[in-house]
């Protein structure tokens, strides 16, 4: 029997991503899984701002040096601790998945406000806490495309566990609500914002709710 199922999920950074896994059964309670994860992670020190210099503001997020995003594949299983017996039951079930994980950081461009020879214009710059410290120089976030063509990539390894809820009117598909938590662990620290300590380690906490099959 093959299993598939198709998540959403929020994290405790604020953020959220998406989620495949594929699985084939191994015994009658457990489900070997393939396990793909992208994440979007936000900084703890992350705090959007308003513009203070047009009549229009827009916000930013003053200090973030980087977006990040976490691409996770895995490998692990799902572990039926009880069974769904009869139409619209639930189970509940243990998951857990271990492999690789890849930070891809986003540098951050801002709209910069400056005054050449008397006129005033906008110029989208990369953010540099060196240079764009003046609040009245920033009118807010540049297009995300924008450094696009300089994106990062750190690899690491992740671990991940949970707990899921499912339930469904027939055998073949259902529904879960599931949580726990990721820990990832980079070969380099992630720069993701200015004035604090680049971080290697990051957990964080989940809830996912996921729609899949039996097949």
């Amino acid at each position: 029997m093959k299993r598939t199922q198709f998540g959403m999920n929020l994290n405790s950074t604020g953020l959220g991503g998406i989620n495949f896994k594929m699985g084939w059964h191994k015994t009658g309670r457990i489900n070997n899984m393939l396990d793909f994860d992208l994440s979007r992670i936000r900084h703890l020190k992350e705090t959007r701002i308003y513009s203070i210099v047009s009549d229009n503001p827009r916000q930013y997020t003053f200090g973030r040096l980087n977006m990040a995003f976490f691409l996770r594949v895995g490998y692990g299983q799902n572990i039926a601790i009880t069974e769904r017996p009869y139409k619209n039951a639930a189970s509940l079930h243990f998951n857990y998945s271990v492999g690789l994980s890849t930070a891809i950081l986003k540098p951050i461009y801002l709209d910069i406000l400056k005054n050449e020879s008397g006129h005033a214009l906008v110029v989208s710059e990369r953010y540099d806490p060196v240079i764009h410290f003046n609040p009245y120089m920033i009118m807010g976030n540049a297009s995300f495309m924008d450094g696009m063509n300089q994106l990062t990539f750190v690899p690491g390894g992740y671990g991940k566990c949970s707990l899921a809820v499912e339930w469904g009117q027939y055998p073949d598909e259902f529904k879960s609500l599931e949580a726990g938590f990721t820990v990832d662990a980079f070969s380099k620290p992630l720069e993701l914002m200015a004035f604090t300590s680049a971080d290697y380690l990051f957990f964080t906490m989940f809830i996912e709710y996921t729609f899949g099959f039996n097949k």
